[in-house]
């Protein structure tokens, strides 16, 4: 019995903290989309599982030939924590533009990421 008890009190353990373990913000949805062809944004909205920390998050957009394209500081959407708002601060040319993310979830957990879209007029 006792043995019996101890299994599952390790299986028990190993499955608790095998889930904590995982448990990391994911990029669920972004503005504008991955590889999208869109009008000049005037920001970029990344959409994460959990909330996030704005004061360690971020964003740098760069246009295909690497030069970084201004931005102002990142906030959280205030209708929802899980978003990530951050200003564009010039009118992109068009062309091809890649998002280097990254974010800090309120539980410390830091992720970073990459996309790419494109501008049209």
């Amino acid at each position: 019995m006792r043995t019996t008890s101890i299994m599952v009190l390790t299986i028990l353990a190993a499955v608790f903290s095998g889930g904590t373990a995982l448990a990391h913000p994911q990029l669920q949805a972004a503005e504008p989309a991955v590889g999208a062809v869109t009008a000049p944004p005037k920001q970029i909205r990344i959409t994460f599982n959990e909330a996030v920390i704005p004061k360690f998050s971020g964003v740098e957009i760069k246009d295909k030939a690497g030069r970084i394209v201004a931005t102002g500081k990142a906030m959280i959407d205030p209708g929802d924590k899980r978003r990530l708002v951050v200003p564009v601060m010039e009118d992109l040319a068009p062309g091809q533009y890649r998002v280097d993310w990254h974010a800090v979830s309120d539980d410390t957990h830091r992720i970073k990421g990459t996309y790419s879209f494109s501008v049209s007029r």
